[in-house]
């Protein structure tokens, strides 16, 4: 009696068990969504095509991703196992060059690379001017092999040659920096000085100034500094001005005691005349067309009424 009463209970606990393990989810027990999303009452491997809304979860189907198989990144039953790192699903062809956040480059609808710029703008290196333009693989040497190694990115590392080669000015003989954007611009096309990004604020290159390195830095010398006073350029004055007297009585005058760095005949104007007030003032100031209308070649002139105005008794008040 007792034996049967051992067999019958063994039995209800093995029954009971196997219906209790045929209720459990196979989709493990993280899942609570319910059975009726997904499945109809067809049978279990009925699946609505728009049951389930992945879009809510933390990996939205974009771009291609919405028409891959859902086996393809669900291998097993417990969608909880599923990996949401690119790498998981695609191989590295950069063979992690390029780390594995593959979102950086590309994107859900295709591979190609569409952000080329903004990928250089945010890794220091702006492509601009010529390198706009330039071959990839000119700085990235190992392209053709889909790897991308870390380079260096100052203007050395790709222009030592045009740094060694240059003689005018000779970049090596002058021990010039390294530092190609000192004195040249990375938005140019070439070389030229335009745009040229030496600090030049000593002497700041406006107006007639604005001209080309050599002509003020001689055979190819950079290392020679010149003083900034008007004479050690423009000394002792043209020598063939007689009128007014540039070499000698106005010769101990600097030129932009009356000149102005836009032209030498633009806007000429004697600083100290404001400072002697009397007959450079009122209605007088600004009413010469040019210096001679008072000066004729004498600096020391005294500033008399007499000397412009001739009064008789006639024409006074």
């Amino acid at each position: 009696m007792r034996f049967k009463l051992f067999i019958f209970i063994s039995l209800f606990f093995l029954i009971a068990g196997i219906n209790a393990e045929s209720k459990k989810s196979p989709h493990g027990n993280k899942l609570k969504t319910e059975c009726s999303v997904c499945h109809t009452t067809n049978g279990w491997n009925v699946i609505k095509p728009n049951g389930f809304n992945h879009n809510k979860t933390h990996f939205p189907l974009k771009g291609q991703h919405r028409m891959v198989d859902c086996r393809k990144c669900h291998s097993s039953l417990k969608f909880e196992e599923a990996k949401t790192e690119c790498v998981s699903c695609h191989t590295d062809v950069h063979e992690q060059t390029l780390g594995d956040d593959c979102a950086r480059c590309h994107n859900t609808n295709s591979w190609i690379v569409t952000n080329v710029r903004q990928i250089h703008r945010q890794k220091g290196f702006p492509l601009m001017g010529a390198h706009a333009t330039a071959e990839c693989s000119y700085c990235h040497t190992t392209a053709s092999k889909l790897r991308f190694d870390n380079i260096r990115s100052d203007c050395y590392a790709c222009h030592q040659y045009e740094y060694e080669s240059t003689t005018n000015p000779n970049h090596a003989a002058m021990s010039f920096d390294t530092d190609c954007a000192r004195c040249h611009s990375a938005a140019g096309r070439d070389w030229t000085r335009t745009g040229k990004g030496f600090d030049h604020s000593f002497f700041p290159l406006t107006g007639s100034h604005n001209i080309d390195c050599e002509s003020c830095h001689y055979d190819n010398d950079y290392s020679v500094t010149l003083s900034p006073q008007c004479s050690s350029c423009h000394s002792p004055g043209p020598a063939n001005e007689t009128y007014p007297a540039h070499t000698t009585v106005y010769q101990s005058y600097e030129c932009n005691a009356c000149h102005n760095i836009t032209a030498w005949d633009g806007g000429i104007k004697f600083k100290q005349h404001d400072s002697w007030g009397r007959i450079y003032s009122g209605k007088h100031k600004g009413k010469w067309s040019s210096c001679n209308d008072c000066h004729i070649n004498d600096a020391t002139y005294q500033a008399k009424c007499n000397k412009c105005h001739k009064f008789t008794t006639g024409n006074l008040p």
